[in-house]
C-alpha cells in the first residue's frame, strides 16, 4: 500500500491536445495518454513527478457524450489551461473527510471511478467528488488507490516536483486542514485562491499556475 501524502496535481484544460503539446515543449518532457473517465466527459495525459506522484492534465473528451452535469475541475468555464487543485492520498478517504468536515471544510462524498489505459491497463480508485473546488482548488481530493497500481509507476518520469505552494485570502482558516492531512505545503495570502507548482524538468526548474 502506498503512504499517505500528496498524490497528484490537476491541470485542466479546455483542449487537451493542445494543453499537451504546448507543456511537452514548455518542459521538454514525454507525457502519454491516460485515458477517458466514463461519466465525467473527460479524457486525460499524464508524467511522473517522481515516487508515487504525478502530474495529471485533464480536459473534455470528444468521443463522451457530455456529461449530465458540470464536468469535474470547473472544466466547463475554462479559456486556457491551469492548475486548478491537487490530490492528497489517503488509505481511508471516508475518515478523512469527516475529520476535515469537524474542521468546518467540506469534501465532496466519496464516489468510485474507474479508467483503462490505452495498453488495456484497468485501473480503478475512490475519491472525494472534486466537483466544486473546494476553497478554490488550495484544499486537495482526497483519492484511494486500494490495490490498484500507483499511475506513476506505469508513465514516463523526466521531472520532479520541487514545491507546491498555495494562495488564499484567509490561510489561517484552512491551515488547520491542511495540517491534519499532514501535507508539506505553504499556503499564502493571496487576493484569489490558487496554486503554484515548481517542476525541476529537463529544461530547467518551471512554475506552473
Amino acid at each position: 500500500m502506498t503512504e499517505s501524502g500528496l498524490d497528484h496535481l490537476v491541470y485542466a484544460t479546455p483542449d487537451l491536445d493542445d494543453a499537451v503539446d504546448a507543456l511537452s515543449k514548455l518542459l521538454g518532457a514525454p507525457i502519454e495518454p491516460g485515458g477517458s473517465h466514463p461519466g465525467w466527459g473527460t479524457h486525460n495525459a499524464l508524467f511522473s513527478l517522481g515516487a508515487s506522484t504525478y502530474f495529471e492534465i485533464i480536459g473534455p473528451d470528444p468521443q463522451q457524450p457530455d456529461p449530465p452535469g458540470p464536468r469535474p475541475f470547473a472544466i466547463d468555464h475554462l479559456e486556457e489551461g491551469r492548475l486548478v487543485t491537487w490530490a492528497f492520498r489517503h488509505p481511508d478517504p471516508e475518515s478523512a473527510r469527516e475529520v476535515l468536515i469537524d474542521l468546518d471544510i467540506r469534501l465532496g462524498p466519496v464516489r468510485s471511478k474507474n479508467r483503462t489505459r490505452p495498453d488495456g491497463t484497468s485501473l480503478s480508485w475512490k475519491l472525494t467528488e472534486p466537483e466544486p473546488l473546494v476553497e478554490g482548488g488550495v484544499i486537495p481530493f482526497l483519492i484511494d488507490w486500494g490495490s490498484t497500481p500507483h499511475p506513476s509507476s506505469l508513465m514516463p518520469s523526466s521531472c520532479n516536483l520541487v514545491r507546491l505552494a498555495g494562495r488564499h485570502p484567509d490561510p489561517d482558516r484552512l491551515r488547520p486542514a491542511l495540517d491534519a492531512l499532514g501535507p508539506d505545503v505553504s499556503v499564502s495570502v493571496g487576493p484569489a485562491p490558487g496554486l503554484t507548482a515548481l517542476l525541476r524538468t529537463p529544461r530547467g526548474e518551471i512554475e506552473l499556475t
